[in-house]
């Protein structure tokens, strides 16, 4: 009886053995299943994920550069410093056919200023031409500024009957402020300030890391 029992015995062990090992294996093939599928990634949808990610990060570029212009108001970008001689004539018939003349000339010192209103600067971009393409506008003269502690006069001729008066003089520093803007534009202070308003905008965006490798076109 016990004879019979070894055998059997036996082929049990070697039933448990195998089963023991076809478990394990199956457990192993099931391990490296999940890690695989867990390293290859949906091409697909990494690929719509990327170019997703790409799109807002271009769209918020543009706004953050065109905002932190925009919030630059407007931009003096170009002085002009003169000092002008004028003369101012004041000239009377008395009777109606008796000229009477008053004349000063003087002088003052000043500025003229010119610069860009940023608040209308638009940007966008081309991905395809790598270009950041900026819209400005032109420059504009902004003031002329006159200082009143640098007058001097060179010349006065005050007539008794038709003298000089304080409305006179302000008649006068009008007509001169509209000469140093005169002035001002013939010398250039427009193409100058639109340069430097180029070259300021240029830097300011180059600053951005997320524009490197494009060009800056102006229009």
């Amino acid at each position: 009886m016990d004879n019979l029992k070894q055998p059997r015995n036996i082929i049990y062990s070697v039933i448990i053995a195998a089963s023991l090992i076809a478990i394990l294996i199956l457990c192993i093939d099931f391990s490296k299943n999940s890690k695989n599928e867990k390293e290859v990634p949906d091409t697909a949808t990494t690929a719509a994920s990327i170019e997703k990610r790409d799109k807002v990060l271009i769209t918020v570029n543009v706004e953050t550069i065109q905002d932190g212009l925009q919030n630059m108001g407007t931009l003096i970008t170009q002085e002009y410093y003169f000092t002008q001689v004028e003369t101012y004539t004041k000239e009377k018939n008395l009777l109606g056919f008796i000229p009477s003349s008053s004349e000063i000339a003087y002088s003052y010192d000043g500025t003229v200023t010119a610069g860009v209103d940023f608040e209308k600067i638009t940007i966008s971009k081309d991905e395809a031409k790598k270009t950041i393409i900026v819209d400005i506008p032109d420059s504009e003269i902004q003031t002329v500024s006159v200082d009143k502690n640098t007058f001097k006069v060179y010349s006065e001729k005050d007539s008794l009957w038709n003298p000089m008066k304080l409305e006179d003089y302000n008649v006068s520093l009008a007509e001169f402020e509209e000469a140093a803007k005169k002035k001002a534009l013939e010398n250039g202070i427009i193409e100058r300030s639109d340069e430097q308003a180029k070259t300021l905008i240029g830097n300011f965006i180059k600053n951005f890391p997320s524009v490197s490798g494009f060009k800056i076109e102006f229009r």
